[in-house]
This record gives C-alpha cells, sequence and structure tokens, in this order.
C-alpha cells in the first residue's frame, strides 16, 4: 500500500478520521480483557493489516464501533479509560514523541493544540490561560451536521483519558487534572469509573468540553525534555501534515521555510515557486487563512531558535545563521523582540544561573 492511498484511505469513505495508532491502547486493552481481537474488529469492518500502517486514518464512526463492542464485554462499560491506561506516545504518532521531548506540559500541549489534525480531523484545540488554570478546549468542526452524531461522549472520554495519561507518564504518576468538563449529560451506568480515573470534579452538562490543569504543576521542568529530539520530530510533523493533508496550505509553506532557513532568509517567492503557485496567489491564500508570509517565518525562526539555545553544543553566532539571520546583531535584535532577553541571558536562565 502506498503512503498515499494510506492516508486516504478513510476520506474514501467520506468520514471524519482519526489515526490507526489508537489500536494500540485500545488491542492492550482488550487482551487484558481476554477478548478476541480479530473477531471484535471484524465485527466493527476493520481490516488488521491495514492498520499495522502508521499513516492509515480509521473513520471515526468505526472506532467508535469498536468501542461500543468492547464495551458490552467490560462489566462498568468503561473501555474508554481502561484503553487509557494502556497509553503509549505511538498513540498520537510522531506527535507523541514530540510531546514527550517538550520542556514541560504547557510546551507539549501547545504542541498537540498546533498539530492537533495529525490526531483528529474533527476537533479543534485550544489552549485557554487563566489566573491559575490551563485549560485544553475541545469543540468540534461539524459543518452543519449534529456534533454528537460525528463524535459521541465516548470519544471525548478517550481523548481526554490518553491527555492524562500522558500527562501522568511525564510529570508524575500520581498527576491529577484540575477539573475535567463535558457539554454531555452523565453516563447512564454512571460516572463512576471517570472520577475514578481523572481523581478531579468530572462536570457534566457544561457550555464547554474541557481538561483543565494546574499552572504551576503545568510549568515545572520534565525530566524527559530533550531540544534536539523535539526539534526532530517537529520537522517530521510538518511533513506529514503536510502529506496528509495537501491542502494545509500553511504547513506546507513551514515545510518550504525549515528546508531554507540555513542557507539565509527564504524569499517568499521561492517558496511561493517551490509550492507551484505564483507569489500573488500565495499571498492571497495565506491571508484568506488569516495569516501571512511574514508572519510564518517569524514564527519558524522564533520557535527554531528557542529550541538551538537549550543546546550547548552551538554557539550563539552558529545559531544565528542556522535561523536564516545575516548577521548575529540581527540575531540578537529578534531574540530579545521574541523574549525581553538576549540569547545567552536565555540560555543562562536555563541554566539557572541568572
Amino acid at each position: 500500500m502506498s503512503p498515499n492511498s494510506q492516508v486516504e484511505w478513510a476520506s474514501m469513505e467520506g468520514y471524519y478520521s482519526t489515526l490507526s495508532s489508537w489500536m494500540i491502547p485500545m488491542t492492550r486493552a482488550m487482551q487484558h480483557q481476554g477478548l478476541d481481537i480479530e473477531k471484535a474488529l471484524s465485527a466493527c469492518e476493520l481490516d488488521l493489516r491495514q492498520l499495522q500502517h502508521q499513516d492509515v486514518r480509521v473513520p471515526i464512526r468505526k472506532l467508535s464501533a469498536l468501542i461500543d463492542y468492547c464495551n458490552q464485554h467490560f462489566p462498568a462499560q468503561d473501555f474508554t479509560v481502561q484503553m487509557a491506561r494502556f497509553f503509549h506516545p505511538g498513540v498520537f504518532h510522531i506527535l507523541g514523541y514530540a510531546m514527550m521531548s517538550a520542556d514541560t506540559l504547557e510546551d507539549a500541549l501547545l504542541q498537540l493544540v498546533e498539530y492537533n489534525s495529525v490526531v483528529c480531523d474533527i476537533s479543534d484545540l485550544r489552549l485557554v490561560e487563566t489566573d491559575d488554570l490551563l485549560i485544553l478546549d475541545v469543540s468540534l468542526r461539524t459543518a452543519g451536521e449534529d456534533p454528537q452524531w460525528l463524535l459521541r461522549p465516548q470519544e471525548l472520554e478517550a481523548f481526554l483519558a490518553m491527555v492524562v495519561s500522558f500527562a501522568r507518564d511525564v510529570v508524575a504518576a500520581e498527576y491529577r487534572p484540575a477539573s475535567v468538563a463535558f457539554h454531555n449529560l452523565s453516563p447512564s451506568q454512571g460516572a463512576g469509573y471517570l472520577n475514578e480515573f481523572f481523581r478531579c470534579p468530572v462536570l457534566f452538562d457544561q457550555p464547554r468540553n474541557h481538561l483543565a490543569f494546574d499552572k504551576r504543576s503545568a510549568r515545572q521542568k520534565l525530566l524527559t525534555g530533550n531540544a534536539v529530539i523535539r526539534q526532530g520530530h517537529e520537522k517530521i510533523l510538518n511533513e506529514f501534515l503536510a502529506r496528509i493533508d495537501r491542502h494545509d496550505l500553511i504547513h506546507q509553506v513551514k515545510c518550504k521555510i525549515l528546508e531554507r532557513l540555513s542557507l539565509g532568509t527564504p524569499a517568499q517567492r521561492d517558496v511561493a515557486e517551490a509550492l507551484g503557485m505564483s507569489l500573488r496567489n500565495l499571498q492571497r491564500k495565506l491571508s484568506e487563512l488569516g495569516t501571512c508570509y511574514k508572519t510564518l517565518l517569524e514564527n519558524s525562526r522564533k520557535r527554531l531558535a528557542l529550541h538551538y539555545v537549550q543546546r550547548q553544543d552551538l554557539a550563539l553566532g552558529e545559531i544565528s545563521y542556522l535561523v536564516g539571520f545575516a548577521s548575529e546583531s540581527n540575531f540578537h535584535r529578534a531574540f530579545k523582540r521574541w523574549t525581553g532577553q538576549s540569547p545567552g541571558q536565555y540560555r543562562r536562565s536555563l541554566q539557572g544561573q541568572e
């Protein structure tokens, strides 16, 4: 099966889709319960051979059917949280590994928001900050359809439970979010299994679906943080997004910028030509998407520079060229605009020397 045919398998069915890698925790939970995996997949019209390709996307309706099938064999009908107990970074494809190498839980959540379409093409995520909390807000892209029909409470439970399992992997095994809220009413079988898993207030019939985290704990440095690994994973993420959604112009432009940065400031005209577009057409399309080339270039440089500065093996002068600046002084001015500190001050603050 070619990469293109893999990623198009779900779209040909006309459904919203998610990653086949959800099968990692699902099959582990099924094995733990003693369910026949092949029988279960067959009952939900899923092909195990296709699912073994990591780029395959699964129609969400079929994922829903599999959750229903498994709940029939779980006495508490708690398959959503049972599968979350078998969390693996690969659930979120390459995004999961990038999140594991983030500096803080907040950074990992920001990655999840930015690259959410890798995981699922039906939801939009936002990270909202209050005085004490960071709130991961989940809304649906419904294009006029009934959202409850497209993405049921079970799928939201599974997704939010996976995010909490990730937090427990990188922060602490007993980590508790501040609260979790669902737009839907309480499950017919009761919410005991959700209270037991999340170990925090679980609210129903709320205006929004969200997962709230204590801001202080979300900003603690993670032992798993690794700037070099994170940078490599984000490069692959941008390439993957450009491949699975050839209409995602923003990620295509980011890829072209990152490919050319070490050679100097990439000209917008050159990026447009590389994408087979005229300069005017690129400018128009980016404007329609609410952004512009200058913003994408600036954000790409900033993100890359913040990663590089954490690497002690790179001199500041070397970093300035790697992110496309013609002189170190220009890089210093840009970095101070981004962070309020010079690159040297920022590096020392990371080492606890200031």
